[in-house]
């Protein structure tokens, strides 16, 4: 049985403010065994200048390291924006520490998000700011392993397929969906995406009215392999917590080997 923590934000585009708020969310879970932790997409600065931030995280990236062992948990970063190459904008990147605190892995987001959206902002060109990633990653945590995605990846199904061909079982969504579009696709993507892979999915949501006039849908969710919603939020900071029992996965996909039935 893993405990997992989901936490939601209404980030701003001050890093000092954003951590305390999450040190702030996650204080009452240090006397609880948590095993996993997942922070929001752009958790530590949304809006802003995302090139600059791209050149320097070595303090958010320390706070990462700290925070896991502070809770001795798997720590999920959401993404902060990473420069590899001054030659190419930042990458969307998810970095992965375990409860020693050391990096295990890091995902750049393969899928960026250009399109028009039916709100204030309405257009939203993540390519000008972000080159995207190529690899899948899977994170093996011992008692379950963790397929890495963020936000719009959720809408492209194949690279979920992939990272469970590659054993994961726990999925992972970081995000910071829009309003317009998480009213209408939010929960129905993230429960199909439990559904069809059969695995446990941690929905780490972006909620409320940001101080670049940018809305995020909020309702971070929580849910089981038969697609049940185990815990969600509303549109306000705050943290699920659920208990995700590897048992109950193993015999869904025993009883109904949709998996193992697959001829593509």
């Amino acid at each position: 049985m893993l405990k997992a923590a989901v936490v939601q934000l209404c980030s701003s585009d001050d890093i000092d403010d954003n951590l305390a708020s999450i040190d702030y969310l996650l204080a009452p879970l240090l006397s609880q065994s948590i095993d996993l932790i997942l922070l929001p997409e752009c958790f530590a600065q949304l809006g802003g200048d995302v090139s600059a931030f791209g050149k320097n995280t070595t303090k958010v990236r320390q706070w990462m390291a700290d925070t896991a062992r502070r809770h001795q948990a798997w720590l999920i970063g959401g993404s902060i924006p990473f420069q590899l190459d001054a030659a190419e904008n930042s990458r969307a990147s998810c970095f992965v520490f375990n409860p020693q605190g050391l990096l295990e892995s890091r995902y750049d987001k393969i899928h960026l998000f250009d399109a028009s959206v039916a709100d204030k902002h309405r257009l939203y060109r993540e390519s000008s700011d972000y080159s995207a990633g190529s690899q899948p990653f899977v994170v093996d945590m011992g008692e379950a392993k963790i397929g890495l995605s963020i936000c719009y990846d959720l809408r492209f199904p194949e690279l979920f397929r992939k990272l469970v061909s590659a054993g994961a079982n726990i999925l992972t969504v970081p995000s910071a969906f829009t309003h317009a579009t998480g009213q209408s696709h939010w929960e129905v993507l993230l429960r199909a995406r439990a559904i069809e892979n059969q695995c446990y999915v941690l929905a780490a949501n972006q909620g409320g009215l940001h101080a670049n006039k940018r809305q995020t849908w909020g309702h971070s969710m929580i849910i089981s392999p038969w697609g049940e919603v185990l815990a969600s939020a509303n549109k306000d900071p705050g943290v699920l917590v659920a208990e995700l029992d590897m048992k109950v996965l193993y015999d869904i996909r025993t009883k109904m080997p949709c998996l193992e039935h697959r001829k593509l």
